[in-house]
């Protein structure tokens, strides 16, 4: 890449990038130096630069961003969240297997950006699942996939279809199994309520739920073990959004068990 390439122009200047995400806002010249708190001198030269190139204009009073500005504004956002989601939790994404992802949906993980990241400790070694038990109770409506099999799970989401909330859970065929062995009648029991769905996939090494309020999901470790101890967490709606499209994408791989 060229060292005077319009993305090293930009990148280069927290003025410059700053700008660019303030005028999505058209704004005056006098609203611009009170929003940055700077004077003319610091920052009209930097307006100029940012209209030489074609990137922000004035139109009367305000100064807007171009068409191809408005692009560029949103691109360097998405990476700003990239950057910001790779510095704090890369290290978590990279000893994990994230393949169950779908590649449309991994190139928007910023839009996870914000998220928490639920750590066991030694002194209470549920306090990330009941975390999520917890979020799911206060929720009014879950999708999921359980690729792990919990004695808690079946009696769980059978009290939230007997509450009337909408519910979807997707399972491996392995759960599906010691669900049906173990616990059939809470099964039958779920299957019987109109806002309750289940479906069955073949295997996928993945565990998430996503609700009207948060979005958790959990992965297997590269070696093939799931990590029992940690899930990330986000309450934020890009994020929800997110975890709905994963839940959407893998139902449509599923079969729907029909009472």
């Amino acid at each position: 890449m060229k060292s005077d390439s319009l993305l090293t122009f930009i990148i280069f200047s927290n003025m410059r990038m700053n700008l660019m995400f303030q005028l999505e806002n058209p704004m005056s010249l006098t609203e611009i130096k009170e929003c940055f708190d700077v004077t003319s001198p610091n920052v009209v030269p930097r307006i100029k630069e940012l209209e030489k190139r074609n990137l922000i204009y004035k139109d009367y009073n305000k100064y807007k961003l171009t068409s191809m500005g408005n692009i560029m504004s949103k691109k360097l956002q998405t990476m700003v969240r990239l950057s910001s989601i790779i510095e704090e939790y890369g290290f978590f994404f990279n000893e994990h297997d994230i393949r169950p992802i779908p590649a449309d949906l991994l190139i928007r993980i910023d839009e996870l950006r914000n998220c928490k990241l639920n750590i066991n400790s030694k002194e209470d070694i549920t306090a990330a699942y009941m975390e999520v038990l917890d979020n799911i109770s206060k929720s009014s409506s879950v999708m999921g996939i359980s690729s792990i099999f919990d004695s808690y799970y079946p009696e769980f989401f059978l009290s939230i279809a007997q509450r009337g909330d909408p519910i979807s859970i997707i399972l491996t065929d392995y759960v599906y199994r010691k669900v049906v062995e173990n616990y059939d009648e809470s099964l039958q029991k779920y299957l019987k309520y109109d806002n309750a769905r289940m479906y069955v996939i073949e295997d996928v090494k993945l565990a998430f739920v996503v609700t009207n309020t948060f979005l958790s999901i959990s992965f297997y470790y590269k070696n093939g073990s799931y990590d029992i101890s940690t899930n990330l967490i986000n309450f934020e709606k890009p994020a929800i959004k997110w975890g709905e499209e994963l839940f959407q994408y893998y139902k449509q791989k599923s079969k729907e068990i029909i009472k």
